[in-house]
């Protein structure tokens, strides 16, 4: 045998198996990413990527998705839902506040109305109650004027009784 040879017998002979690695039973939970959004006045959209779970909107990151047609979404906080605030809305939204406008001034138009026959009504009860109070007064002097004559006549009878008697 050469030396060479003699080395690599040599080698693996002394070579210790490798030990296999244990399998693990036990499976570790995966992270998995959670999908939020960032709203502000400042950044009105970003999504948000985290393993944090968050079940309620916490200002400023909304749970919701915005809907996809919404090509610029910003959150509404005060009313509590997604609109869009691309240059290509502003007619949409445009058009909304007008209609809103016009509701708004039937609605004023209406209350003007109600409110006139409200005036009305109470220039009526004010008229009658005028009345009725003239109508009191005068049946107050005329109770006191025959107020006054019975107790005339209740005067003049006692005294004809009294010069019958005598």
């Amino acid at each position: 045998m050469t030396e060479e040879t003699s080395n690599v017998q040599n080698v693996t002979e002394n070579v210790q198996p490798v030990a296999t690695p244990a399998t693990n039973t036990e499976k570790t939970p995966a992270a998995t990413m959670k999908t939020y959004y960032w709203s502000t006045d400042d950044v009105p959209f970003r999504i948000l990527r985290t393993d944090d779970e968050i079940t309620s909107n916490q200002y400023p990151i909304v749970v919701a998705a915005p809907d996809p047609s919404l090509k610029a979404p910003k959150y509404d906080w005060t009313k509590g839902e997604w609109y869009d605030i691309s240059k290509e809305s502003y007619g949409q939204r445009l058009t909304a506040v007008t209609e809103s406008l016009k509701t708004i001034e039937g609605s004023i138009t209406s209350l003007q109305e109600a409110h006139k026959d409200t005036l009305q009504s109470a220039e009526a009860s004010d008229k009658v109650m005028d009345q009725l109070q003239a109508t009191v007064q005068q049946t107050n002097r005329i109770v006191a004027s025959l107020s006054a004559m019975m107790v005339a006549l209740s005067k003049n009878s006692q005294s004809n009784n009294n010069e019958i008697a005598k």
